[in-house]
């Protein structure tokens, strides 16, 4: 072989090496990017600390306890929020329900009752604001949102008290009955203790989860 053909086939040699390293590099990069992607893919689970599952976990119990021992439907969290503002930018004033505890053959209302505007349920919330956990007949409500809501979920009578966080009232929590015969053989007395109970017990819950978010926040 003269050197004339070695020089040739040594620049091929060459620019095949390197078109081969600019592949492999190519390749390289995209499957670092692809892993990177799947680390960055995390559970919801996996971001959930303990003391998080813990505290709703206490939450759930204290509405299932409540509903127990007055023997209602459904028990409920209602927490108020802010979320999307009108065109004059004044911020929406909103709730959602956050934890329920529901008895067998009823339907829950979690999905049903998410970013309700506040407007909406005012007769309901001057009940929440009067802070008295008597028991309260649908039908004597008046003509509203509210009282078809709940007519619609099958309410018949609801006990309601606010929920306190940090001085400021954050929402409510309600026990509704679905049946007129649960009603009949209910002792207001004992839904009023249990009631005040719960609020007392919730109250904690939600005044050290938010003590321990500003303090990681």
């Amino acid at each position: 072989m003269d050197i004339e053909n070695w020089d040739n086939w040594l620049k091929v040699g060459v620019s095949l090496g390197a078109l081969l390293a600019g592949i492999s590099t190519y390749f390289l990069a995209r499957w670092r990017k692809k892993v990177k992607k799947k680390r960055d893919i995390v559970s919801p689970t996996e971001e959930i600390s303990p003391e998080f599952w813990d505290m709703h976990t206490r939450v759930q119990d204290t509405l299932t306890e409540l509903r127990l021992m007055i023997d209602c439907a459904r028990t409920q969290l209602v927490q108020f929020h802010n979320s999307g503002h009108f065109l004059d930018g004044i911020s929406m004033k909103k709730f959602s329900l956050t934890h329920e505890s529901v008895q067998r053959s009823i339907v829950a209302e979690g999905s049903k009752k998410q970013d309700l505007i506040l407007s909406m349920f005012l007769p309901i919330l001057s009940l929440v604001k009067k802070d008295e956990a008597k028991i309260h007949m649908v039908t004597e409500l008046e003509e509203s949102y509210a009282k078809h809501f709940l007519e619609s979920s099958n309410v018949v009578a609801f006990s309601v008290l606010s929920v306190k966080t940090s001085g400021l009232v954050s929402g409510y929590v309600i026990s509704q009955w679905c049946s007129w015969e649960k009603v009949d053989e209910v002792d207001e007395e004992i839904v009023e203790d249990w009631m005040h109970r719960s609020r007392s017990l919730l109250e904690v819950e939600l005044q050290t989860h938010s003590q321990k978010f500003k303090t990681f926040a």
